[in-house]
């Protein structure tokens, strides 16, 4: 986590907190494809949202689409390269750029001239609430109240463990964070304490459903008196999927190990043709992109992956104990690290030990019950629709 001095707000910001005519709402989710979590999350509101009363219309916008060609590079291709190529370096910026309000004038006014045609879309949608989660759109609505470009209620729902600087704005309605941690630490920074929300980081509605495990397993064609390990391939790139799966034909006990190959095909296929070659006892299976991760969580055993903001809480939706592998400097470790404390999850030191930690879960069943009563006490599967409730006064 950042060294730096939490700093605080020179000014209270002013709530807009009315819906003229209190008529249905209109409501705009705005998000950015700079990585999947952000833009899981608004898909997450949206679900929320479609049978609620009180809402009058919902529209997602990924606000990239709105972005100059140059801008839009930066946000989603830098930081792809950047935490795939050199995570170091991005763990040092994050590091660095994590002072609250500093260089803030500065990097809005860059964004809003980049993002001049979001700003007329956001006039011309005219919302009576705006739920940013990422924060360049958060930044942009701030942006427009400030200036009386807008009318609307700014909600910012923040997608990780701690509450990184660039997620903070002068002009909103109210902040929906994660954790306790994050709202204390909001605190500290002079944000109003009845302006913040612990809802959670809201994860589709369909995790919130009860799900029978031995149905899942059998429509699945899973093994039922076997431990299912889902390993989320496709999120660690070719070569770090591929060492996943060779170090998870060493493990003993015997289980059904699923590899999410997402939406790579060369990955598939590469991961097919290994795992033609694994120990009897250890039975594989491929996956290409599925809709369906709601059921593969509730059905699996021990989850496998790296620890984004989303997926740890779509894992403890599912009460699904988690092995945290190769976390991208910055948010990433904040958030393994977070878990680890909790008690809800392991990491081993090395893709090599991958197999050790997890026969040591697998062989301790009652650690492993623990650790999913531990989940079952923190998730909080229905953020999404308690952020609209709050939101609507609901």
């Amino acid at each position: 986590m950042s060294k730096n001095p939490p700093q605080q707000q020179s000014t209270t910001p002013e709530a807009i907190t009315s819906i003229p005519g209190n008529r249905p709402s209109r409501i705009v989710i705005l998000s950015a494809s700079s990585g999947s979590g952000h833009t899981r999350a608004a898909e997450a509101l949206e679900a929320a949202a479609a049978n609620m009363p009180g809402i009058a219309s919902v529209k997602h916008i990924d606000v990239l689409e709105y972005a100059s060609s140059l801008f839009g590079v930066l946000y989603s291709d830098l930081y792809a390269q950047l935490v795939k190529k050199t995570p170091s370096l991005w763990g040092w910026w994050y590091d660095k750029s994590d002072t609250p309000w500093k260089g803030e004038h500065f990097r809005v006014a860059i964004e809003r001239f980049q993002m001049q045609p979001l700003i007329e879309c956001l006039q011309a949608e005219d919302p009576d609430i705006t739920i940013c989660t990422h924060f360049l759109a958060s930044d942009i609505v701030s942006y427009m109240l400030q200036k009386e470009l807008l009318t609307t209620r700014h909600a910012v729902v923040v997608t990780d463990l701690h509450v990184h600087a660039l997620w903070l704005c002068h002009q909103f309605e109210r902040y929906f964070v994660p954790a306790d941690e994050s709202a204390y630490y909001l605190r500290q920074l002079g944000i109003p304490d009845d302006r913040i929300s612990v809802t959670g980081i809201p994860v589709h509605p369909l995790f919130s459903q009860p799900m029978n495990r031995d149905a899942l397993r059998k429509k699945h064609e899973l093994d039922p008196s076997l431990p299912v390990v889902l390993l989320s391939a496709g999120t660690f790139g070719m070569e770090s999927s591929l060492e996943s799966v060779r170090a998870l034909m060493h493990m003993e006990q015997p289980a059904h190990i699923v590899a999410l190959c997402g939406k790579n095909e060369d990955l598939l296929s590469e991961v097919t043709k290994l795992i033609e070659e694994a120990p009897e006892h250890l039975k594989f299976k491929a996956l290409p992109y599925t809709p369906d991760m709601h059921e593969w969580m509730a059905l699996s055993d021990l989850f496998i992956g790296k620890p984004g903001g989303l997926t740890i809480s779509e894992a403890m939706a599912s009460a699904l104990p988690m092995i945290l592998l190769n976390p991208i400097p910055g948010q990433e470790e904040i958030n393994a690290s977070i878990m680890l404390e909790l008690g809800v999850a392991v990491s081993p030191t090395d893709v090599i030990t991958l197999p050790y930690k997890a026969d040591e879960l697998l062989s301790d069943p009652q650690r492993l019950a623990g650790m999913k009563d531990r989940l079952k006490e923190l998730a909080q599967p229905r953020a999404a629709c308690t952020i609209l409730e709050t939101l609507l006064g609901i």
